[in-house]
C-alpha cells in the first residue's frame, strides 16, 4: 500500500468519525446545539486572548479552552467536505460589492474596465468557503489551532520565547482569528439554510479511509512515512527525554483524579505536547509493523536493561511481543482516541476517571509505558 497518501500535511478530514464523514451537517448541528453563534464567537475571543495573557486559562480551565480547539477542528473539517460535495449551501462571494465605490465609478467612466466574461461569471460562482479553503490546507489551519491552544496553555517545554518557538506572530494570529470567525459565522448560515433543503451525501467513499476511527498514520508527515525507523529515532533524540517519560506519564495519571491538578502543577500545554509525540511514536512503530521492516535481535547489557523497568527478562529478550500486545489491546485509533479522552479529563477541573475505570485506565497506562520502553529498545 501506497502510505504516503496519509501524509498529515493534506486536505484530510481526521477529526471526523467515518458516519461524521458521510453526514456532516450532523456535526454542525452537534456544534451550534451546545455553542449558539454569539457564544461560539465569545469563546473564539476567549480562546485567542489566552494568548497574550499569561495564566488567564486559570480562570475557566484548560479543559474549557480544549472542547473549543476540538469543535474549531471538527467545523474546519465539516464545512470542507459541505463545500466539497453541497457548495449550493455556502454563501456566494460578492465581487462587485467587495469592490470599492470609487473602483465602481472609475470602470463606469472607463469602459471596459469591467467585462462579463467567463473568468468573472466563474468568480462570481465562488463561495466564501471557496476562497478560506483554496488559501487554506486543513491541515495546516489545524496546526495553527492546536499552536494557539499550546501557547494559550503555557507550554513551559519551549526553550525559546514561545511565540517565536511556533512561529505565531501577532499578524499571523490576527489573521487566524479573522479566518475562524468567519467559518463560524457561515457554519451558522449553513446550517439554517439546510433545513430547507433535501440532505445529500457529503462525502466519496475515498474520505473514510482519513477517518479517526479508522487505523493509519495520521499524525505523520511524508518524509516520516517513507523512514519512520529514522523518525522514532529522531523524536527519541530531540522531542522526548526517555529517561523522563516514565515520570511524566505518573504526573499524568495523577492528574486523572484530582480536579485542580493543573491550578496547582501549571503549564498544561506540556501534556499537549507530550500527547502528540506520543500519537507520532504509536503511528510510527504501527507503520513499521505494516511494512514489516521491524527486527529485534539485540543482546543487552545488565546496565542496559536497567533503561527499561518496565518490561519483564522475557520482554527484554523479545520486545517485539510487547508491540504485538500492545495493537491487541487497542487498535491504532483506539489508542489515539485514548490519549484524547485522557488529555480531556486530566485538564478538567470537574471530571475525573471514574471508579469502576481506575483499574482500567491503570493497565492501559501500564501498556502504554511497556510499549515506550519496547520502541526505545527496537530503535536505539
Amino acid at each position: 500500500m501506497n502510505y504516503s497518501i496519509f501524509c498529515c500535511y493534506r486536505h484530510h478530514t481526521t477529526s471526523l468519525a467515518k458516519q461524521e464523514i458521510k453526514k456532516p451537517l450532523n456535526v454542525l448541528e452537534d456544534i451550534y446545539q451546545r455553542r449558539s453563534l454569539e457564544s461560539f464567537k465569545k469563546d473564539l475571543w476567549e480562546f485567542f486572548w489566552i494568548i497574550y495573557r499569561d495564566q488567564l486559562w486559570k480562570k475557566k480551565g484548560a479543559a474549557y479552552f480544549y472542547s473549543i480547539y476540538m469543535d474549531l477542528i471538527r467545523l474546519t473539517d465539516a464545512l470542507w467536505l459541505i463545500n466539497t460535495y453541497q457548495p449550493e449551501l455556502s454563501s456566494r462571494r460578492d465581487n462587485h460589492q467587495s469592490t470599492s465605490k470609487l473602483m465602481n465609478i472609475f470602470n463606469q467612466v472607463f469602459d471596459g474596465r469591467r467585462k462579463h466574461n467567463q473568468k468573472i461569471e466563474k468568480n462570481n460562482q465562488e463561495t466564501n468557503l471557496d476562497k478560506f479553503y483554496n488559501s487554506n490546507c486543513i491541515a495546516i489551519t489545524k496546526i495553527d489551532i492546536y499552536n494557539c491552544l499550546q501557547v494559550g496553555l503555557n507550554a513551559s517545554y519551549m526553550r525559546t520565547d514561545k511565540y517565536e518557538y511556533l512561529g505565531l506572530r501577532e499578524s499571523n494570529v490576527i489573521n487566524i482569528f479573522l479566518d475562524l470567525e468567519k467559518l463560524i459565522k457561515e457554519g451558522q448560515n449553513i446550517l439554517n439554510k439546510s433545513k430547507t433543503q433535501a440532505k445529500k451525501p457529503g462525502y466519496k467513499r475515498k474520505h473514510l479511509r482519513f477517518a479517526s476511527d479508522v487505523d493509519y498514520p495520521s499524525m505523520l508527515n511524508s518524509e516520516s512515512i517513507i523512514d519512520p525507523l529514522t523518525y522514532i529515532t529522531d523524536l527519541y533524540q530531540y522531542d522526548l527525554i526517555f529517561e523522563q517519560i516514565a515520570d511524566s506519564i505518573k504526573i499524568w495519571e495523577k492528574s486523572f483524579y484530582e480536579k485542580n491538578f493543573w491550578l496547582k502543577a501549571d503549564s498544561p500545554g506540556n501534556i499537549l505536547y507530550l500527547v502528540a509525540c506520543l500519537k507520532r511514536l504509536i503511528d510510527s512503530i504501527w507503520l513499521l509493523m505494516q511494512i514489516d521492516i521491524i527486527r529485534a535481535n539485540k543482546k543487552l547489557t545488565n546496565s542496559k536493561k536497567k533503561l527499561y523497568p518496565s518490561l519483564s527478562e522475557e520482554e527484554l529478550n523479545s520486545p517485539l511481543l510487547v508491540i504485538k500486545s500492545f495493537f491487541e489491546h487497542k487498535k491504532l485509533h483506539e489508542w489515539k482516541h485514548q490519549l484524547d479522552e485522557w488529555t480531556n479529563i486530566s485538564l478538567s477541573y470537574t471530571e475525573t476517571v471514574k471508579t469502576e475505570d481506575i483499574a482500567k485506565t491503570s493497565t492501559s497506562l501500564q501498556q502504554l509505558l511497556k510499549f515506550i520502553e519496547a520502541t526505545h529498545l527496537l530503535t536505539n
